[in-house]
């Protein structure tokens, strides 16, 4: 029975002396890995302070270097085409489509002023040719089948009175290329600019001056006073995404029959794959009565090849 209870006792004392070794073994990982972290804790620290710092030094090369140029863009191209292949609905067809998407700006951008200028057009095309179908179609070309066609220009002058406050004036065309002021509108006016990044840049003018151009018989151009409203967001996203977004609006300060109020949204979102290869998708959202008494709106989605300088 002795041996029983010396045998319990020292397999005690082991199990306590092995817990005891392994808790000390613990506490002295854990004070490594602090100190680890506490190391790279600083040298995060500094690596953000120094850039911070290499931003600040950016902002003033762009404020130095004079005008700032480029472009970004999406071609989106699919062709389809049977021959003799009876399961189809139409054994003999063939169809194709054609996207491209484009922004281009150029800014200049200084501690006193800025004047900022940017285009985007979007442009698409849709052939079908269904040689075999019950009701011929005459094959008329790619490029005789328009499906989006759109064109926004606008140029933003500003004189700053803080660092994300300017008093400014705008211009602004939008339209479409092949029909152009036929219909489209044409905004003249004046406000402040608030920039809060370099991201975004939001356009206020209360005194604007807005002329619609009438594509539509029966209807004559007109124009009137109002508020004007603009929102630029560009943002290029970590894995190769990059989304550019447009608001635009004018809200009139008298009522007509049909209104002139209006807004449109253009978005682009692009997914880089593989060298300039990806995913492409717009989306346009316009609400104009004065063009059309519903909602418009057109998307594209499909393999693209992205622009960019």
């Amino acid at each position: 029975m002795n041996k029983i209870w010396t045998l319990l006792t020292i397999f005690t004392l082991c199990i306590t002396y092995s817990y005891g070794q392994t808790l000390e073994e613990l506490e002295a990982q854990k004070s490594e890995l602090e100190a680890q972290k506490a190391g790279l804790q600083e040298q995060f620290d500094t690596y953000n302070g120094y850039q911070a710092e290499i931003n600040a030094i950016n902002d003033q090369i762009l404020k130095l270097s004079g005008w700032q140029t480029g472009f970004s863009g999406l071609i989106g191209f699919s062709f389809t085409k049977s021959n003799n292949w009876v399961s189809n609905p139409n054994p003999n067809a063939s169809s194709s489509a054609l996207n491209l998407g484009f922004t281009g700006y150029a800014n200049k951008i200084t501690d006193s002023y800025f004047w900022r200028n940017k285009g985007i057009l979007n442009k698409s095309w849709s052939d079908v040719d269904l040689s075999d179908a019950d009701a011929m179609s005459e094959d008329d070309g790619l490029f005789d089948n328009g499906t989006v066609d759109l064109l926004n220009l606008n140029s933003l002058y500003g004189k700053t009175l803080s660092d994300k406050i300017a008093a400014s004036a705008m211009g602004e065309v939008n339209t479409s290329l092949g029909n152009f002021l036929d219909p489209g509108t044409l905004d003249i006016g004046v406000g402040i600019t608030y920039t809060p990044n370099s991201d975004l840049v939001v356009v206020i003018h209360p005194l604007n001056y807005h002329v619609a151009f009438s594509g539509l018989e029966g209807v004559e151009s007109t124009g009137a006073l109002g508020a004007k409203l603009r929102a630029d967001y560009t943002k290029n996203f970590a894995g190769g995404v990059a989304w550019s977004s447009t608001l635009t609006s004018f809200i009139p300060y008298v009522s007509k029959d049909p209104t002139l109020f209006e807004y449109s949204w253009i978005n682009t979102l692009s997914f880089e794959v593989w060298n300039g290869l990806g995913v492409g998708f717009s989306l346009g959202i316009r609400k104009a009565e004065f063009e059309w008494a519903d909602t418009q709106t057109y998307y594209s989605l499909g393999l693209s090849y992205a622009l960019g300088q």
